[in-house]
C-alpha cells in the first residue's frame, strides 16, 4: 500500500518514498507545438528581423515537397522541433524535425504522435507531461517527481499530479548536465501557458525527484490511461 510522503509543502498519495530518489535541483523553461496559423511572418525571432515576404519550402528527407512557408515560421519550427501546418486542402496536419540533409533542414508527417516525438519515432509528446534533457543525465522513460507542479489547473481542467515522463532531448541539452530541462506544453505558447503562468522559470530552482520501482510503473499506467493512443 501506498505511503503518505511529504517534501516541503507538497504530498502525494501515490508514491512509495522507497521508490523517491532526490535528484539536483530543476530549472526548466518550456517548448510547444507552434500552429502556423498562429505565428506572425513579420517581425523579429531570434536575431533576425524578418519583412514577412521570405519563404521557403519544407521536405522532406527524402525530397518530397510538405509546403511552403514564411521563413519566420520556419525559424520557430526548426526551434520547437514539431508544428501544426493550416489546412492546404486536405485539414491540419503536423510535421516533425528529422535532420539535415546537405545542412537543410527537414521534416516528417506526423501521424499518431499529433502533437510531436520525442528522440523515437514511436516516444509521442505528451503535454504538460513530457521533458526534454540531456539523456545522459536523465534516461528516456525516467519519470520525474517536481513537487511545485502538483496542483496545477491544467488547459483541459485537469489537476497536474507533479510526474513528468522524459521523452526529448536536443541539441542545446547536448553535456549541459541535470538542472537544465524542459517542458512540453502543448500547443500553448512559451509567453502563457500554465507552468509559466505558475511562476516556472529558468532562474528559479525546483525540487526533483526521480521515481522508481512500482511507484513509477503505476505512474507509467495512468499516463497511458490519461492520453490514450497518444502515449
Amino acid at each position: 500500500m501506498s505511503s503518505l510522503i511529504s517534501y516541503g509543502h507538497a504530498y502525494d498519495d501515490d508514491i512509495e518514498q522507497v521508490d523517491l530518489v532526490k535528484i539536483a535541483d530543476l530549472r526548466p523553461t518550456t517548448y510547444y507545438t507552434p500552429s502556423e496559423s498562429k505565428i506572425e511572418c513579420k517581425g523579429k525571432y531570434g536575431a533576425k528581423t524578418y519583412t514577412g515576404k521570405e519563404r521557403e519550402d519544407l521536405k522532406t528527407k527524402d525530397g518530397k515537397y510538405i509546403a511552403t512557408v514564411c521563413k519566420r515560421f520556419s525559424a520557430v519550427l526548426l526551434m520547437e522541433g514539431a508544428a501544426v501546418l493550416t489546412d492546404r486542402g486536405q485539414g491540419e496536419f503536423g510535421i516533425n524535425y528529422a535532420g539535415k540533409v546537405k545542412g537543410v533542414a527537414r521534416y516528417g508527417l506526423l501521424d499518431r504522435c499529433k502533437l510531436g516525438q520525442g528522440v523515437q519515432h514511436d516516444l509521442c509528446l505528451l503535454p504538460y507531461h513530457t521533458l526534454a534533457a540531456d539523456n545522459r543525465k536523465h534516461k528516456i522513460n525516467e519519470i520525474i517527481y517536481i513537487p511545485e507542479a502538483k496542483g496545477i489547473l491544467l488547459p483541459d481542467g485537469s489537476i497536474h499530479d507533479g510526474t513528468f515522463i522524459v521523452r526529448d532531448t536536443g541539441g542545446a541539452f547536448n553535456g549541459v548536465g541535470a538542472q537544465r530541462v524542459d517542458m512540453f506544453v502543448g500547443t500553448d505558447p512559451d509567453t502563457d501557458n500554465a507552468f509559466q503562468r505558475a511562476g516556472f522559470d529558468k532562474t528559479r530552482s525546483l525540487k526533483a525527484y526521480k521515481v522508481q520501482g512500482e511507484s513509477a510503473d503505476r505512474i507509467r499506467e495512468t499516463l497511458k490511461e490519461k492520453f490514450g493512443d497518444l502515449y
